[in-house]
């Protein structure tokens, strides 16, 4: 039998709240309820399914994205 994930353990895993954990594991799909539980296959697709892989940029593109533009004044147009 596979071995089911409880509240308590995505509680320890993350160091996040019970209620938390609750709606981790209710975001899996398939779970159970009373007890909730999720199997392991399962909580592992779902968490997978969250993990992003970085862009890795440029050194000239990560210097644009923190460029200041300097533009000169700025006018607001406004009607009175």
């Amino acid at each position: 039998m596979e071995k089911l994930i409880t509240v308590k353990d995505v509680s320890e895993r993350y160091g996040c709240s019970k209620q938390t954990a609750r709606k981790y594991i209710r975001q899996c799909n398939p779970h159970m309820e009373k007890p909730l539980t999720a199997p392991e296959w399962a909580f592992r697709e779902w968490e997978n399914g969250r993990t992003v892989v970085p862009v890795f940029l440029s050194h000239k593109e990560s210097k644009g994205i923190f460029k200041r533009r300097d533009e000169g004044r700025v006018i607001v147009p406004r009607r009175r």
